[in-house]
């Protein structure tokens, strides 16, 4: 994951530069790595299935029919000497995430230089009937190599009619450039998600699913995800396709408490590891 995060950090350099530059991929890169073990186990098509405290993230819409007090953590490895971490809570409405991403020092050349950022998701649903409204609020602030900070809202709709659920979002519909200590900025790139999932119970206690999503719609990067998922009991299991690589997941679930396992393939920056671990009330 070196070259990935080295991109990263070229990006934020340059939108450091006295001149202002246009989107680049790496604007709100750090919310794209998502929160939740689970969802990169569906190769990241979770917002139309999400019916959890990732709904902060993935879907601020389906926040209005979740019913839990939740708190959740996730840890990352599989980035070199990266630290990435989440940490969330959600109630039936309303959820907040906070996000970490730090590389450390990365050699380049004859010296090193490190990509740190921060950022922050309030999220809010609202129920009518079949379907929900949400509106995603995300705050970013760069701290290294330079420092910079900028904000995006994304307005969501979700539609539940019986196993079938459907969702679209606009991601960057409002947006505050990411504006850099040297007077340069970095605009959010406006994008469509859309998602939809079908969710089977053969059986009291078995559950399967299966969501497509398609990331980007209007943007310069548009991208199709996929995956499958079965739950039998306090088991669950998935596997999907984000783009780029297969991705595979596991889940254990008692009680009150959640440990959700995510893994993807990478051919040409490594493989990733994603745990959460989530309790709810």
């Amino acid at each position: 994951m070196r070259r990935w995060l080295r991109g990263l950090a070229l990006a934020a350099i340059v939108g450091a530069m006295s001149c202002p530059v246009a989107a680049t991929g790496a604007v709100g890169a750090i919310f794209a790595l998502g929160s939740s073990g689970r969802a990169l186990g569906m190769g990241g098509a979770f917002m139309a299935l999400a019916d959890d405290e990732g709904c902060v993230l993935y879907n601020p819409a389906a926040l209005g029919w979740t019913q839990a007090i939740s708190l959740t953590s996730l840890l990352a490895s599989g980035f070199g000497g990266t630290a990435h971490g989440v940490i969330g809570i959600s109630v039936p409405y309303f959820g907040v995430n906070g996000f970490l991403l730090d590389s450390g020092a990365i050699p380049i050349n004859d010296g090193s230089f490190r990509y740190a950022s921060q950022g922050f998701v309030a999220s809010v649903g609202v129920p009518i009937g079949p379907v929900a409204l949400g509106v995603r609020g995300r705050l970013l602030r760069v701290s290294a190599p330079t420092d910079g900070a900028g904000w995006a809202v994304d307005p969501a709709v979700a539609v539940s009619i019986d196993s079938l659920r459907v969702a679209v979002m606009i991601e960057a519909a409002a947006s505050g450039a990411v504006v850099y200590d040297s007077g340069a900025s970095e605009e959010w790139e406006r994008s469509i998600r859309l998602g939809a999932a079908m969710t089977l119970s053969p059986s009291p206690d078995v559950l399967w699913s299966a969501a497509f999503e398609a990331a980007g719609l209007f943007s310069t990067a548009p991208q199709l995800m996929a995956g499958v998922e079965a739950w039998i009991g306090g088991l669950g299991a998935r596997v999907g396709f984000d783009g780029r690589g297969a991705t595979f997941g596991l889940s254990v679930r008692f009680s009150s408490l959640q440990f959700d396992w995510g893994y993807a393939m990478r051919s040409d920056l490594g493989d990733s590891h994603r745990v959460s671990f989530t309790l709810r009330f």
